[in-house]
């Protein structure tokens, strides 16, 4: 009788391998599961924005009735409408943002040697979610400028405040902050320039592919599908 074969155990090398590329692979998979939390939230502004139109016609037209007519002032009325087309665009832009906060956590993750567990990601991923939610519900109560900074403050600090536990470093933490003030920035202003918003939203992405391609340019990725260690 033949002896049984031990059984191969993989190399710590073997079982890492491509695991770069799933990682890849499961961040855009993430993205395209978030767009579904985010349509329900695009159909909450669909619902409470008609409502909204419909009791400020009844408005009107109960004062119309009542008062002669007079010029138009900036009322509440037209600051929720703006607001709930601020939120109308800035889902546009959604996966956008998703992508670029999870490829931060990704180079993190890839040129620090950390290990990040899909759970995190996810949280991130609802932190930045609740930002468009945050928006639409400041945005009934204040100025759609107000409503857009209070979402995006409270939105930055809770995956600001989780970065320093999962990265491990208040000056990597620093660098999310960094990113989410300067992406949030940009979105605002291309969301102000209407006629020019095409432009901005292209110039922005130039520049964070460079930046991108810049702090990557010495990664050897086979290296990393190898489960070696990052050549920054």
């Amino acid at each position: 009788m033949e002896n049984a074969q031990p059984p191969v155990i993989p190399s710590p090398a073997q079982r890492r391998r491509h695991t770069v590329t799933l990682k890849l692979l499961f961040i855009a998979l993430l993205v395209l599961v978030l767009q579904l939390p985010l349509g329900l939230i695009n159909g909450l502004r669909q619902e409470r924005s008609g409502h909204s139109e419909a009791a400020h016609a009844r408005r009107r037209a109960d004062v119309a009735e009542s008062t002669p007519a007079a010029p138009q002032a900036y009322s509440p009325a037209r600051a929720a409408a703006e607001g709930y087309r601020m939120v109308e665009r800035s889902l546009k832009h959604s996966v956008l943002v998703l992508t670029l906060v999870f490829a931060a956590f990704f180079l993190f993750e890839t040129l620090a040697g950390l290990r990040l567990h899909a759970v995190h990601y996810g949280l991130v991923g609802a932190a930045l979610c609740l930002f468009y939610l945050a928006l639409l519900a400041l945005g009934e109560v204040f100025a759609p400028g107000q409503a857009y900074i209070g979402a995006a403050v409270a939105s930055s600090l809770l995956i600001v405040g989780y970065s320093i536990s999962i990265l491990h470093s208040y000056a990597r933490a620093g660098s999310i902050a960094a990113l989410l003030t300067a992406e949030h920035s940009v979105l605002y202003v291309v969301l102000r320039m209407e006629d020019y918003a095409l432009l901005a939203g292209t110039t922005a992405l130039f520049v964070v592919l460079a930046a991108i391609m810049f702090f990557t340019r010495n990664v050897d990725w086979f290296a990393q599908e190898a489960g070696k260690e990052a050549r920054a």
